[in-house]
């Protein structure tokens, strides 16, 4: 979360988060107010700020998770290197199917468990989490009243999502034609055009398998939140 009082970015994780983070930091105007990396609104939401969150299409965020993986990064990486489950890390499709599980839901973290995976797959969750004030109990809740989580979509307190596949695009948009006056113009031409690549794997896309048969099928309908937005 980067708290700037008038805008506020939520970091969903592998969206290129990294990279709106470092661009936020040179080229906002704004004082920042607050930065807590992949956090929620609680208490602190402001009706009047305009929030804003970055998606990715799920395979590619499976696809990204997986390679941080494969090179001993992240929290996912290391609950399963504390458990004994590294043989998940052999293939792409095995890795998916292992984290697709509701039986190994809790070692997913971020508050994700084996109730909720039965709603949602853990990248769509990640997403729904960062979309509401006060996540866990509006989530909870709808699960208890056994109701459908796409009901929270009204209660989404983002006014953008930026598409991680257009993202030098929509981020030259807010900054330059929604909100210029929250940006140093020159800054941004200049950071668009080094265009930094942050926080990327060392293993690419083309080095892996993809997505097959059941699994991938599996995967769509887990990540039935974040699919629909593509």
């Amino acid at each position: 979360m980067h708290d700037f009082g008038k805008i506020t970015y939520l970091d969903l994780h592998k969206t290129g988060s990294t990279f709106i983070s470092a661009f936020l930091e040179s080229c906002c105007t704004l004082p920042q107010i607050k930065f807590e990396k992949h956090d929620w609104i609680r208490e602190d939401y402001e009706p009047d700020c305009f929030y804003f969150i970055s998606i990715r299409n799920p395979h590619d965020m499976w696809s990204s998770l997986y390679r941080y993986g494969l090179d001993k990064k992240g929290s996912v990486y290391h609950q399963l290197n504390k458990t004994a489950k590294l043989s998940q890390y052999e293939s792409f499709n095995k890795f998916v199917d292992f984290c697709l599980d509701e039986d190994n839901a809790d070692l997913l973290g971020y508050g994700y468990n084996r109730e909720i995976s039965k709603h949602i797959g853990f990248m769509s969750y990640r997403f729904l989490k960062l979309s509401l004030q006060f996540p866990m109990e509006k989530i909870m809740q709808c699960i208890s009243m056994d109701l459908s989580l796409s009901t929270l979509e009204k209660k989404f307190i983002t006014k953008l999502e930026i598409k991680n596949e257009k993202l030098n695009q929509e981020i030259t948009r807010l900054s330059l034609e929604l909100f210029p006056q929250y940006f140093d113009g020159a800054k941004v031409q200049i950071f668009m055009k080094n265009n930094l690549r942050i926080n990327d794997s060392k293993t690419v896309l083309s080095e892996l398998d993809v997505l097959k048969g059941d699994t991938l099928k599996f995967m769509h309908r887990k990540e039935w939140l974040l699919q629909s937005r593509y």
